[in-house]
Parts: structure tokens; C-alpha cells; sequence
């Protein structure tokens, strides 16, 4: 828990772990036995673990790519992010990068070990944003992904950090809607983190976040946040926002989670009037950075006899490239997905009305698909 770092004085409040006063953090949960174990207790979802895919990346279809900002732990290696065309790892504007940069050696979506060091154990939050791109490629093979790094891989996210890059990237877009860089302006940011109200004054600059948020809402970005997985009902911001009246731009859209046959809401998921729409986001399979593989091992290995040596499967190597998680982190990009396909089939409109107008049109298309 983030409990008791700084006391909540300039920090987002933590979502993972039920605590974190101060931090914003990210929403997929870490809890339970082996790779199914605790689903659909408050703050135990299935844990995260290694399957065996074999599935090549989504072939696209052709339409134009709508771009995909997934404000996380970055994005790692992975046979379907090769194309830089379609997965930009390091947005900058005028030479100026957006988001952190973490070290080589201590990388949640690279080494996945950041936190302790000294034991080389997986961070909990390590291959977060990975998988969440997984998700967005999934729904929408045309989409590029922008991938702008706030988060370490405890989960936590320090609120300045979350500000500064949702600041760049809102002027990245505006200057690409007005043609002066090279590129596409903004249509979809992914929030898969976020905070409680724990505290009088649990953040410091709310207002900075909430403001900018309704700004790129505003110039017709889709802003889609997690609801969180507090089994509760709680406001959880910023995903809270789309609770308030419209402010005439693109709605805020809030995204609970569900199981996996869709007709009941997942037991961690937060739920209110202040959500939106629910998606699956339990048992979910997606990408993982092909790099990661911390200290754990086996838990049983039975050395080589007359036959081949056995051994229960290593449950922190991704080599595989593809794992199993659940939150309302993971539901979040999946509607992110259905609204960038939504806006696929049409060329991006510039002015800011049409874009409101398209990308609001987009969502509601999204809101309306039961898959």
C-alpha cells in the first residue's frame, strides 16, 4: 500500500492495493493463488500470470489509425508493437519527450524489476501497460499506440508526473490538428489508474488534472478511465467525472468491469451511477513484454531420471508474450478498442466541432456493442 509515502501532500490517491493515500495507481490487481485464485473479491482478482497463445498480431484492415494515447508503465517488447508506424514508445513534441523515462535497468515494461532490486521479484504493476495495448490491438488493429509513461510499476503515480504528460500530449495534439508537426492529433487517451477522495484534500492540483481532462474532452479527444476495483461504490477519479453534467465535448466515459460471460459485473468492480458502461475484465488475455521473467520459479521440479525432467509451469516468465489478468484496467481498454474501431472506417475530422461531433458519434457506437 502507498499509505504513509508523503501523506497524500501533492500524490494521487493509489487505486491496487485499497490503500494509497496520496498516489494515483494503476487497476489491475495482483491477488489470489495461482493464476485464478480469489477472483472477484474486493482487491484479490485473478492474479496475473503466463498463458500459451498462439495468435499472430490482428491483421488490419485498412482504415485509418486512430491514435491511441495509454497513459501507464510504458510499452514493451512484443512481436505486435514491432512497427513503429503503430506503436510510438517515445512521443516527443519539438524534441521534448512525453512522460518518464525509466532506466534501462530498472524498467517495469523492460526488466519488469524496478522495486526490489536486491531479489530481482517482478513489480506487481510490471507489464501493465503492455497489456493494455494488447487489449487496444485487439479491438482495433488500425490503431496506433502512443505510449506515454507516468507510472512505475508499483502502481503508483505521482499527480505531476500525470499532469505534465496529459499537458504535452494536448499540446502534441492541438499541433497536429493544426498541422504543424507531422502526424495525427489525438482520438482515445486510456486511464487505467486513479484515486479515492481519502482525505480532505487528498490532491493537490485536482483541479490542473480535472481541467485538462475536460480540455482535450473539449477539442473532440475521447477520455476513457477505469472505474476501479474497490467493490465499492465510491466516486474513484478521474473516471468519477463522467457522473457530471456534459460540458458540450467529447463525454468522459467511466468503464467498470465484468465477468467473462458478460451477464454478471465483476465482484471487485466499483460500481454507481457515476459509471458508465461495464465491459469484460476478468480472466482477460493479452500481451506481455516477451523480456519479462523475475526470480520466481517453479514451485515443484522433479530432476531428470530415466525421462525427461517435469517441473509446475515458472509463473513470472512472459517469454510466451501473452498472460492472463483481470481488472477494471483491462475493461477500460477494451471499450478504448471498440470506440478506435468505431473510428476507423472514417477520416479524421480537424475542425473541433466535427471532431466532437465524430468521436462522440464514435462512442456512442461503442456504448451500443454487447460483445
Amino acid at each position: 500500500m502507498a499509505v504513509g509515502y508523503m501523506g497524500g501532500v501533492g500524490y494521487m490517491g493509489g487505486v491496487g492495493y485499497m490503500g494509497g493515500v496520496g498516489y494515483m495507481g494503476g487497476v489491475g490487481y495482483m491477488g489470489g493463488v495461482g493464476y485464478m485464485g480469489g477472483v472477484g473479491v474486493p482487491g484479490t482478482a485473478s492474479g496475473r500470470g503466463p498463458v500459451t497463445l498462439a495468435m499472430p498480431s490482428p491483421p488490419r484492415t485498412g482504415g485509418r489509425s486512430p491514435v491511441v494515447a495509454i497513459l501507464d508503465t510504458g510499452l514493451g517488447e512484443h512481436p505486435w508493437f514491432e512497427d513503429p508506424a503503430f506503436a510510438d514508445r517515445d512521443p516527443r513534441l519539438r524534441g521534448t519527450q512525453i512522460g518518464l523515462r525509466f532506466p534501462a535497468d530498472a524498467n517495469p515494461e523492460g526488466t519488469g524489476v524496478s522495486i526490489d532490486l536486491v531479489n530481482q521479484a517482478l513489480d506487481p504493476l510490471a507489464g501493465h501497460g503492455t497489456f493494455i495495448a494488447g487489449i487496444v490491438r485487439q479491438h482495433c488493429p488500425d490503431a496506433r499506440i502512443v505510449a506515454v509513461p507516468v507510472m512505475y510499476g508499483d502502481g503508483a503515480a505521482d499527480e505531476a508526473d500525470v499532469i505534465t504528460a496529459l499537458n504535452a500530449l494536448a499540446l502534441w495534439h492541438w499541433a497536429a490538428r493544426d498541422g504543424k508537426v507531422k502526424g495525427d492529433p489525438v482520438d482515445v487517451v486510456n486511464l487505467s489508474l486513479g484515486y479515492y477522495h481519502e482525505s480532505a484534500n487528498p490532491v493537490r492540483d485536482e483541479a490542473a488534472l480535472f481541467s485538462i481532462l475536460d480540455q482535450l474532452s473539449t477539442d473532440g479527444v475521447a477520455v476513457i478511465a477505469a472505474a476501479g476495483n474497490g467493490g465499492t461504490s465510491e466516486c474513484f477519479w478521474p473516471a468519477a467525472l463522467a457522473g457530471r453534467p456534459s460540458t458540450g465535448g467529447v463525454p468522459i466515459t467511466s468503464v467498470g468491469a465484468r465477468n467473462p460471460t458478460g451477464d454478471t459485473v465483476a465482484l471487485f468492480s466499483n460500481t454507481g451511477p457515476w459509471v458508465t458502461t461495464y465491459q469484460k475484465g476478468v480472466a482477460v488475455v493479452s500481451t506481455m513484454p516477451v523480456t519479462l521473467e523475475g526470480s520466481q520459479r517453479s514451485e515443484v521440479a522433479v530432476p531428470h531420471g530415466t525421462y525427461r525432467a517435469r517441473a509446475t509451469p515458472d509463473p513470472d516468465c512472459y517469454a510466451t508474450g501473452f498472460g492472463l489478468w483481470s481488472g477494471t484496467s483491462f475493461s477500460c481498454p477494451r471499450f478504448v478498442g471498440k470506440v478506435a474501431a468505431a473510428l476507423s472506417g472514417s477520416q479524421a475530422a480537424l475542425n473541433p466541432m466535427d471532431r466532437v461531433a465524430q468521436v462522440s458519434e464514435a462512442v456512442k457506437v461503442a456504448l451500443g456493442d454487447p460483445s
